[in-house]
């Protein structure tokens, strides 16, 4: 049978080889009937996967108490005890036994209608469970079929995953193809970080694949291909190797400094949303987060989220960062990351939140609570005025309540704020330069072309120049934290230019840190200085 491509959009780069593991069934599958006389063993199945699953969380649960962390427990107890509940249990019963579902399928559906069912509820709160239950149903499903995150070493099909998911699942699978999904969906962001190709967006067809069918993911192509040609087999297991020993080498390099050769020190933290994410950056050498992204678990919500709610999701975060520089960004909702209350809105970050002075008083409070055992620094999304700078450390000296002041910063995203970055940067501790939304702006592409789009061009470089003189000339450090951070051709020009930081996704820290550790900072800064002195004034579409 000859080689077969399933197109998709890319949403997390990477080449892989694997066996195919199917978590989800397309709907034709679904609908495929139990024999009566073997429904009430495959009844049995599913109540032992919901019992298994309720054991493994217990343990996750017991093991945050035995830590101290008994807020977050509470949280996964709740988990457990719909893993219990008696109407669960019935619905399940009922497909099974009654419509003649699969296990798998029943606790899908079952999980689903509960799910729904919270989603309509006037509670925020409760409503917001929704998202839980199904993360539920998708975890039981998985032990139905008799797949564990331990076991998870091939290629995962799927109709759709989670953020929580995709972390559990990436410290063993090879990458993630997914019928449904979008390039800035949170479990791509994960992936992304995380340095697990995934592509979204193929359609029902995949979830036709057979467990066990030997195919190959271009998560750069933005395909799955099945019965691979033994050419695309070798090619992919080759880039497999080269990142296992990249990697390896990272995490075996991770005490060296991040310093050019002639002494130019600077520090390279990581970009994050998930433990996952920290744990990685952490192993290949990270000092720190210097963009913690606070919004993308909250994107499903129907109401600004409550200040325990985000301390609970930061404490799991911060846990392993104690005494480390971590950034919090302010929930950066608008745009492409709107969730359903905000629906219509035309503001983005910092406007939107200080139309809602209580909820953005609500996440301060929530950042400096579980913020108090690391080096703590928040960070203002789309800011561009000094006003807006001034009204967030107003919010922040209000919930206080004497504890020490975190440094406060500005990200320098758009062509406004890089124009007036002196004016701001007198007002902030520290600046921060988004170069993928700056990029965006600047050159007018949408946010998906931009990730692609060379920040070299002549027009953005300068911006970036700019906002680097007017921090140095405030006496304050600057990052990036853009994709051009890790960009082999742009690194070297940022570093050359007087950033002080680099925040990359956490499986590029270690790649980053060796590049550093290739420069000679006096010819970087040579080069740079240089070519943006040759460049005419109408250079609008040079690049480097």
């Amino acid at each position: 049978m000859g080689e077969r491509a399933l197109r998709g959009v890319s949403a997390a780069p990477g080449v892989a080889f694997g066996k195919a593991v199917v978590l989800d069934r397309s709907s034709a599958q679904d609908t495929e009937l139990i024999a009566p006389a073997a429904r009430p063993a495959e009844l049995e199945r599913a109540r032992h996967s919901l019992v298994m699953v309720a054991t493994e969380l217990e343990q996750i649960a017991l093991g945050l108490r035995e830590s101290g962390r008994h807020e977050e427990a509470d949280i996964i107890e709740t988990s457990v005890m719909m893993a219990g509940d008696p109407g669960l249990e019935a619905t399940v019963e009922s497909l099974v036994m009654q419509s003649g579902r699969t296990a798998a399928a029943a606790l899908i559906g079952a999980t689903e209608e509960s799910a729904q069912q919270l989603a309509q509820l006037a509670d925020p709160v409760l409503a917001e469970r929704a998202d839980d239950v199904r993360s539920l149903g998708r975890r039981a499903a998985a032990r139905a079929n008799g797949v564990t995150p331990g076991d998870v070493s091939g290629i995962v099909i799927a109709g759709s995953l989670g953020p929580a998911d995709v972390a559990e699942i990436a410290m063993h699978a090879k990458g993630v193809a997914l019928a449904g999904g979008g390039v800035t969906a949170h479990a791509a962001i994960v992936a992304r970080s995380l340095g697990v190709p995934m592509v979204v967006g193929i359609g029902a067809a995949v979830l036709d694949l057979e467990d066990g069918e030997e195919v190959v993911l271009d998560g750069d192509g933005g395909a799955l291909f099945r019965h691979p040609g033994p050419s695309r087999v070798a090619a992919a297991r080759a880039e497999a190797e080269r990142r296992r020993v990249a990697r390896q080498n990272a995490v075996k390099s991770k005490l060296e400094p991040a310093q050019t050769k002639d002494g130019h020190r600077l520090r390279v933290l990581a970009n994050a949303a998930s433990v996952a994410e920290v744990v990685e950056a952490l192993e290949q050498g990270a000092e720190g987060i210097g963009l913690l992204r606070t919004e993308l678990l909250f994107l499903d919500s129907q109401a600004w989220p409550e200040q325990a709610q985000q301390a609970n999701f930061l404490r799991l975060i911060l846990a392993p960062l104690t005494g480390r520089v971590v950034t919090v960004r302010l929930l950066d909702f608008g745009g492409d990351k709107t969730p359903p209350f905000l629906r219509g809105a035309t503001a983005r970050g910092i406007e939107l939140l200080l139309e809602a002075p209580e909820a953005l008083k609500a996440q301060i409070a929530a950042i400096v609570e579980a913020g108090a055992d690391v080096q703590l620094r928040i960070l203002i999304p789309m800011v561009t005025s000094p006003a807006q700078v001034t009204a967030v450390r107003r919010a922040l000296e209000s919930v206080l309540a004497g504890r020490p002041s975190p440094e406060v910063g500005a990200m320098i995203e758009t062509p406004e704020a890089a124009r007036g970055a002196s004016e701001i940067a007198k007002v902030s501790d520290f600046l921060s330069i988004g170069t993928n939304d700056l990029t965006q702006l600047v050159l007018g592409l949408d946010r998906e072309h931009s990730k692609s789009a060379p920040v070299t061009d002549v027009r953005v470089m300068r911006l970036i120049a700019s906002t680097v003189r007017a921090a140095h000339a405030a006496r304050i450090l600057v990052d990036v934290c853009g994709e051009s951070a890790s960009d082999a051709v742009a690194m070297p020009i940022l570093v050359g230019l007087g950033v002080d930081e680099l925040s990359v996704a956490a499986a590029r820290v270690g790649e980053v840190r060796q590049w550093i550790r290739g420069l000679d900072f006096a010819t970087s800064r040579g080069d740079s200085e240089r070519w943006l002195l040759d460049q005419p004034a109408d250079a609008a579409g040079k690049r480097l």
